[in-house]
């Protein structure tokens, strides 16, 4: 009788490292796929994110042109007519080009440094009476007016919303669009809050008719506007961020034109009145940002009683 032993094989060293250098492979081809699935998600997300900005700032400043010159119905007296050269005043001002303004002035005043405004953006202050009597008498409704930081306004109150472009300290310096309202707001709440993140640049311009025919004449920044109770529409423009980085972000040195290019390579651009924050150049940050900035023509709706159109 033969007995045989039972011998165990196994893999030698070479079939192992073999093995070792397929997996590798294969590990590393799934590697390369998830993170390029990853970085197109998150690239459309940003994308997404970065026009959610943009929309929701130009909503902001429409929202709040078209509120401005705003009386309620309740009230009659003379002196709530929005008027240059009444008692009110006008029913909005502005600031081109500012280093720092002071937005908790009144009317027509954006001096002094109660806020260093990022990259040279215009500041707008629009200026209107509250009601808080809603559809139907109903205080606090949705049709009531609110300020810039959504907060009702009493009936009759002179509001004035300032909106600019400064850092947010507490969101690790991202430039954001702010709103100063003089309307008191709640306990515990600031009168001054960055209310969209990501605006970098912000450009205004005043669209005013100025031979009383109810066509606007020119576009010019504030400190060409003639008159603002002739004012009849404002077009804004706006450059924004991403919040995160990108793999390839805007490029090196690339400029942005809020309102046009140049004529010729031998011009330095600059908007109507000189205003050079009408061009931007961003950091190289690496950051999404859209091709050209974005852009609208906003109507006033309320018209001073001193309007050429009125």
């Amino acid at each position: 009788m033969h007995l045989y032993q039972s011998v165990s094989k196994g893999f030698s060293l070479i079939e192992f490292m073999v093995a070792i250098a397929i997996s590798m492979i294969i590990l590393l081809a799934i590697t390369i796929a998830w993170q390029s699935g990853y970085a197109t998600q998150r690239a459309q997300t940003d994308t997404s994110r970065l026009n959610e900005t943009v929309r929701f700032a130009i909503d902001l400043l429409s929202r709040e042109i078209k509120q401005a010159g705003f009386v309620s119905k309740a009230a009659t007296l003379p002196e709530f007519n929005f008027c240059s050269t009444g008692t009110t005043g006008t029913t909005m001002a502005g600031v081109n080009d500012p280093v720092t303004i002071n937005a908790t002035l009144a009317g027509t005043n954006f001096s002094g440094a109660g806020v260093t405004v990022a990259n040279l953006s215009d500041a707008i202050r629009v200026r209107y009476y509250g009601d808080d009597s809603g559809a139907g008498g109903v205080s606090g409704s949705t049709t009531s007016s609110s300020d810039c930081l959504g907060n009702i306004v009493p009936n009759g109150r002179l509001i004035e919303d300032t909106l600019y472009v400064a850092v947010d300290p507490n969101n690790n310096n991202e430039p954001a669009l702010w709103c100063h309202t003089s309307n008191p707001p709640p306990a515990g709440e600031a009168a001054s809050q960055p209310m969209v993140s990501g605006v970098e640049s912000l450009q205004i311009l005043y669209g005013e008719d100025t031979d009383a025919d109810g066509i606007i004449n020119h576009y010019v920044p504030a400190q060409l506007v003639t008159n603002f109770d002739n004012v009849l529409s404002v077009k804004v423009s706006i450059v924004a961020r991403s919040a995160n980085t990108v793999s390839a972000g805007v490029p090196a040195g690339k400029t942005y034109y809020h309102f046009g290019t140049p004529a010729s390579t031998a011009d330095t651009y600059v908007d109507p009145g000189g205003t050079a924050g009408a061009q931007f150049t961003p950091p190289a940050d690496n950051r999404l940002r859209l091709p050209q900035p974005l852009s609208t023509e906003i109507a006033i709706r309320n018209f001073s009683n001193c309007s050429v159109t009125f």
